[in-house]
């Protein structure tokens, strides 16, 4: 039986326009929400557990269901507690659009009745923006949306060593305010970092890079959705690009790329001003890259810290483009194979 991670956003981290709540009152479809505005309030996503039939969430399966005891929205629910995708909603802050899904623990009659916060479809890291007024533009019954879809974080296993201007450091060592080296020799500024310990099944198990598999002196461990910076003569052959981003899961080849086969590991996520190429283990790989505003899309404290210390950064409200285009796993498994 597949087991995957759902990250979720608790509804009590999530603030409605005119009072508004995310239960499924209109027969669990969302339409009570077209026309309101939703504000994240916090960066608290946090992975749910789940067991399955397959590899989709989606709406009125009951084999979904908790893979152990877990807390949702500050409540604890069973083992074996059905979950769904109750209703997807669409929602702009007047230049992006993202899809949300609402996440719901059935325990209730009607089922619909609760939702207990939201989860997000996208790319790796690409959440929608903290504090920012979202406009609820559509909303959709009965989503059915593949694992992998799902926004979870880019992340580097604790121990990997990352270039800095004094020479390789552990990421788990590295603060805010240290400084790192880019791609390009520059010395970028961290101004946030996240440590947390997951507890790892099938469907998130980290990469692991044996030493030389792509120019990399150790083994290099990062979550599977960690993208490494490919600039060789396949990229420009196949796509006219002088460089191009690639999923760490989409380089597992059985022999020097494989699943790293662990129950829990610890993860750092280091951000910077913006999305950047930063070397760990001597491979070019992505900083973490939170979507269109990095200082929006810190909660309240964090970002209040940040502006304490690095007041320049209130005037960063741009957006915030990836350094290099992402190839899709289909594109690079044709460059894999040239």
């Amino acid at each position: 039986m597949p087991t995957y991670n759902i990250w979720v956003l608790g509804e009590n981290d999530v603030t409605l326009s005119g009072g508004g709540q995310l239960d499924g009152v209109t027969q669990g479809d969302g339409s009570h929400l077209v026309g309101r505005t939703l504000t994240l309030d916090s960066t608290n996503w946090s992975p749910i557990s789940v067991n399955d039939g397959d590899t989709s969430f989606a709406d009125n399966d009951t084999g979904q269901q908790l893979n152990g005891a877990q807390t949702v929205n500050g409540v604890s629910y069973g083992n074996g507690s059905i979950v769904e995708a109750e209703y997807s909603f669409d929602v702009s802050d007047g230049t992006n659009t993202y899809t949300l899904i609402a996440f719901n623990v059935r325990d209730s009659s009607p089922s619909y009745a609760t939702v207990e916060g939201i989860a997000f479809i996208g790319d790796p890291g690409d959440w929608p923006p903290v504090g920012v007024p979202l406009t609820v533009v559509s909303a959709q019954e009965g989503p059915s949306y593949a694992a992998d879809d799902y926004v979870e974080p880019v992340c580097f296993a604790a121990g990997t060593l990352i270039q800095t201007p004094d020479g390789p450091r552990p990421a788990e060592q590295i603060r805010p305010g240290h400084r790192v080296t880019t791609i390009n020799g520059r010395k970028a500024t961290v101004r946030w970092v996240g440590q947390r310990r997951y507890r790892i099944h099938d469907h998130n198990r980290p990469i692991r890079f044996h030493a030389g598999a792509i120019g990399n002196t150790r083994d290099l461990i990062v979550s599977p959705q960690h993208r490494i910076l490919v600039s060789d003569w396949r990229v420009m052959l196949l796509f006219g690009l002088g460089g191009a981003l690639i999923a760490a899961q989409d380089f597992v080849n059985g022999t020097n790329v494989v699943h790293e086969d662990v129950d829990f590991i610890t993860y750092v996520h280091l951000l910077f001003d913006r999305h950047e190429i930063i070397l760990s283990e001597d491979v070019p790989t992505e900083s973490l890259y939170p979507g269109p505003c990095a200082l929006n899309n810190l909660a309240p404290d964090a970002r209040a810290e940040l502006l304490a210390v690095f007041p320049e950064m209130q005037s960063h409200n741009h957006v915030v483009p990836t350094v290099a285009p992402t190839l899709k796993r289909h594109e690079a498994r044709l460059l894999m194979t040239a």
